[in-house]
């Protein structure tokens, strides 16, 4: 494993055993705000099938595709 983290910073990077990357979006009084992306659909039904589902979040509902933060040949 890496050095551990001194504190959650945005940008901070994580990888998990289970394949998954983690990066801190935000943080705010104490809150952690985090993007977690899984390797495949089995990795995220393994680790969420115990986590009660409570519908879309609408502020994330409402940003633009995956599309418009990937880079490109003309960055």
């Amino acid at each position: 494993m890496g050095e551990p983290a001194d504190s959650a910073r945005k940008a901070a990077e994580y990888r998990h055993d289970d394949g998954s990357v983690e990066i801190v979006f935000a943080v705010d009084d104490g809150r952690v705000l985090t993007v977690r992306e899984y390797p495949d659909e089995e990795t995220f039904e393994t680790v969420t099938e115990s986590a009660a589902y409570v519908g879309q979040h609408e502020g994330v509902s409402d940003l633009p595709g995956v599309e418009a933060f990937q880079e490109t040949d003309d960055s």
